[in-house]
């Protein structure tokens, strides 16, 4: 429990007293731990504990996370990322110096009570414009320094339990949507509560959340902020970094050297079998960038799996035939042009 002082500090709330940091005890926590940052060996554990008890059961509910999202050790490894990931002030206006000059302990301690007693609710996201090509503006959402500290803390309990899960997830998703898909596996009502807060304020607009191997979103509809200044956000999705090298990992040892004994024919039918389950999983979002990208890749892969076939008998200019659309023309699965955005889907 974080000990609690009078007073208030600059748009935190009240000037707490930040609790003693895990790993370090007898001590307050230093403003910056010394060396490089690495995940505190409980916060691996705790997710690592919760990836293998969604793994071993699929329909297990888990009632009792709340608690976790306000360790001491998760907030501070939220702390983190968080800083890592840099970022603008909210509507606050303070930036990440500021709350460093403020006393990241001190304000870790005041989220933590917050959150303890129940009384923590997100700020509204500052909105920004900034420019894009052709002289149009996109609109942006900003979190404050605070709520972005919470939202990652969140993650780091959530996202083990999701990873595990291996589901038919297709089509677009809505808030509520989301929500009902969050509730098969959390029952926590505190947890779920800070979800639909996080939503409600927009909080997940700006780094987004990953869920079910999908980045999930939330941006704001330019259109209707220019034309009306209503706001409205709609969730994007597309493969999470975490699927991307899934499933180039899995390209990669389909193209291995132990295929080279293999007909091209051979490899490329294993290769499209698995590109098109995983293509089905994902095509039905806002992938394009991510299916161009992985279809280069799974180009090039096959175009070094040639070359060392070939080895000392490969002719000079024999490879600069081997492109993209050669491989198609024999055969290879093209992930470009199977999108399915949510309206057509």
């Amino acid at each position: 429990m974080v000990a609690r002082q009078p007073g208030k500090g600059p748009d935190f709330g009240h000037a707490g007293v930040g609790g003693k940091r895990k790993g370090m005890a007898g001590t307050a926590p230093p403003d910056y731990p010394q060396g490089k940052h690495m995940p505190s060996a409980k916060v691996r554990q705790l997710q690592n504990r919760l990836w293998a008890a969604a793994k071993q059961s699929s329909g297990r509910r888990f009632h009792a996370l709340y608690d976790r999202i306000h360790r001491t050790d998760i907030l501070w490894e939220a702390w983190e990322r968080v800083r890592a990931n840099r970022g603008a002030a909210g509507v606050d206006g303070l930036t990440l110096d500021a709350v460093e000059a403020y006393g990241i302990s001190r304000m870790i301690g005041e989220l933590q009570a917050d959150l303890q007693a129940g009384i923590y609710l997100p700020k509204p996201v500052r909105r920004v414009e900034i420019p894009k090509p052709h002289g149009k503006l996109r609109p942006l959402g900003i979190p404050t320094v605070k709520d972005r500290v919470a939202q990652q803390a969140a993650k780091i309990v959530l996202e083990p339990i999701f990873e595990a899960d291996i589901t038919d997830f297709f089509g677009s998703i809505d808030h509520d949507q989301l929500m009902a898909l969050v509730g098969e596996r959390v029952s926590d009502r505190r947890v779920l509560k800070l979800l639909r807060q996080w939503l409600a304020a927009g909080v997940l607009a700006r780094q987004g959340f990953d869920f079910l191997g999908c980045h999930f979103h939330a941006r704001m509809s330019g259109r209707l902020w220019e034309q009306r200044r209503i706001v409205r956000y709609y969730l994007h999705r597309w493969p999470s970094v975490r699927s991307m090298k899934r499933v180039r990992a899995r390209v990669k040892a389909l193209t291995a050297r132990s295929q080279v004994g293999k007909d091209l024919p051979e490899v490329i039918g294993a290769i499209n079998q698995f590109l098109r389950g995983w293509g089905n999983y994902f095509r039905t979002g806002n992938a394009t960038k991510k299916f161009v990208s992985l279809d280069d890749y799974v180009a090039w892969r096959l175009k070094r799996l040639l070359m060392k076939k070939r080895g000392r008998n490969l002719r000079a200019g024999q490879a600069e035939r081997w492109t993209p659309a050669w491989f198609h023309d024999q055969g290879l699965y093209q992930l470009m042009g199977t999108i399915r955005y949510p309206k057509a889907a």
